[in-house]
C-alpha cells in the first residue's frame, strides 16, 4: 500500500518508513501537465499505483542515486538537473569523482548504484536554473537553487500550496550533509537560512522527516545548529594535535562506527570543509601534519 499525501495538485508519495534511505519521497504534480520530481525506489517498485497517466516532466534534485533511481524507467521524458549536476548523471565516472570516495569504496559502491538504483547515463538532459519558474496549468513552481549539499542541489517551491520540497536538506536528526567533493560548507549554511526566511506552510523532505507543518523555522533552525554543533566537537577535539586519520575516525559526523562503505569518505570531505573554515577564521592552524586549535 502507498501512502501519499495530496496538497491539491501537488501529492507527496511517501516512501517505506517515511523515506529511509535507500527509499526517499517523491513529488508528483498531476495537472495539465505531468511531472515527476525525484522519482524514488518506490517509484519502480510501485509506479503502476500512483501514477494513472503518463509523466510528462521528470526533475531531480540533485545527482544522487536515490533520488534518480526510477529514471531510467523514463527514458523519452525530458529530464531537469541543475547545470552543476547534470554531468554526473551523463557519466558514472564523473558520479563517482564527484562523490569523492576512495578507490576501495568506489570499486565497491558502483555495481550498486548501477544494479540496486538503476543508474543509467543520460546525454540529454535539460538544464535548470535558479528562479526558474514553471507552469503546469493551475500548479506553478519555482526552482531554488541551494547548494552545499551537492554544488547543483535544488528545492522546488510550489507557490500557491505553499509546499516547499527541500529534497536531501532532509531536516533529520542527522544533520545537514556536505560530504561530496561538490560540497560547500558555507553554502549549506546559506541554504538552509533561504529556506528558513522563506516561511513556507510545507516543507516536504525526500527522506524521514518526511511533511512538516508546525514549527517549520524552529524545526530549520535545530537542523541548521547541527552544523555548528560539528564544529564545537571538532574545536574541542583539536585541543590536542590531530592528524586527518584521526580526524576521521572521530566520526564526529555519524556519532559513532558503523559498516558503511562511504563512511570514510563522508567523514573526512565534511571534516575538510570544516577545516578550511576554521583556518580561514584563524581558529585552527596545520603544521603541515596535524591540526591544532588556536588559543
Amino acid at each position: 500500500m502507498v501512502d501519499v499525501r495530496s496538497f491539491g495538485r501537488v501529492k507527496v508519495i511517501l516512501g517505506k518508513r517515511n523515506g529511509k534511505y535507500p527509499y526517499g519521497n517523491s513529488i508528483l504534480v498531476e495537472d495539465d501537465i505531468t511531472a515527476l520530481i525525484d522519482p524514488s525506489l518506490m517509484i519502480r517498485e510501485f509506479s503502476g499505483q500512483v501514477m494513472k497517466r503518463k509523466v510528462d516532466l521528470l526533475f531531480n534534485s540533485h545527482y544522487h542515486e536515490d533520488h534518480g533511481a526510477g529514471n531510467s524507467l523514463f527514458p523519452e521524458v525530458p529530464l531537469y538537473i541543475h547545470t552543476l549536476d547534470a554531468p554526473a548523471l551523463r557519466s558514472l565516472d564523473t558520479l563517482f569523482a564527484f562523490y569523492g570516495m576512495d578507490e576501495e569504496a568506489t570499486a565497491a559502491w558502483k555495481p550498486v548504484v548501477v544494479e540496486k538504483y538503476f543508474y543509467q547515463p543520460r546525454e540529454y538532459l535539460v538544464e535548470l536554473r535558479d528562479g526558474e519558474v514553471f507552469d503546469f496549468g493551475h500548479t506553478r513552481m519555482r526552482v531554488m537553487h541551494t547548494p552545499g549539499h551537492t554544488g547543483g542541489h535544488c528545492c522546488f517551491f510550489f507557490e500557491n500550496e505553499g509546499v516547499l520540497f527541500v529534497a536531501d536538506w532532509d531536516l533529520t536528526w542527522f544533520g545537514p550533509v556536505y560530504a561530496d567533493l561538490t560540497s560547500d560548507l558555507e553554502a549549506t549554511i546559506a541554504s538552509l537560512q533561504q529556506i528558513r526566511a522563506l516561511g513556507a506552510k510545507t516543507l516536504v523532505s525526500f527522506h524521514e522527516a518526511g511533511i512538516c507543518q508546525e514549527n517549520q523555522y524552529d524545526v530549520v533552525t535545530r537542523y541548521l545548529a547541527i552544523v555548528y554543533e560539528r564544529e564545537k566537537l571538532l574545536l574541542d577535539f583539536l585541543a590536542a594535535p590531530r592528524t586527518l586519520e584521526e580526524i576521521i575516525k572521530r566520526r564526529i559526523v555519524y556519532r559513532k562506527d558503523y559498516a558503511i562503505v562511504w563512511i570514510d569518505a563522508v567523514e573526512k570531505n565534511s571534516m575538510l570543509l570544516h577545516l578550511r573554515k576554521l583556518m580561514e577564521e584563524d581558529r585552527v592552524e596545520w603544521d603541515g601534519e596535524r591540526y591544532l586549535r588556536r588559543g
